[in-house]
């Protein structure tokens, strides 16, 4: 299977850094996040959540109707956390199917997805790397 298109969203159980600081080796929930880089062999992605900034996380609120044509559950209530990233092989046993067979909640359009590129290249993102 070919791994996800920067600027898909995919289920995910995400690590966040200050959980793999702490000990942890597997994120504590599946949630939606945003690929931001991918080849033949791996995939970036920072988290999606609806608690807005987790800790010292950093955050964008994502548009209702951006949230929307990603195929966002909360789409009021997502922010995109841009200084927290997990490295991963492709496909890592941490990619969840939906319920509709698919891994894949829908895609990011392309100016919000270079809006959110840039924010996580501008914040020195801590990188977990999960491979």
């Amino acid at each position: 299977m070919p791994p996800p298109e920067p600027g898909d969203v995919i289920n995910y159980i995400y690590l966040f850094a200050h959980e793999a600081a702490a000990g942890r080796d597997e994120g504590v929930k599946e949630r939606p996040v945003l690929v931001i880089a991918s080849d033949a062999m791996g995939v970036a992605v920072v988290p999606i959540t609806t608690k807005g900034e987790a800790r010292s996380s950093r955050s964008d609120r994502i548009p209702d109707p951006v949230a929307r044509a990603m195929g966002l559950p909360r789409a009021g209530e997502s922010h995109v956390v841009v200084n927290d990233v997990n490295d991963f092989d492709w496909r890592g046993h941490d990619v969840i199917d939906l319920k509709t067979g698919s891994f894949l909640y829908g895609r990011c359009p392309p100016t919000y997805f270079q809006k959110i590129v840039r924010a996580v290249q501008a914040s020195a993102a801590l990188i977990t790397d999960r491979r």
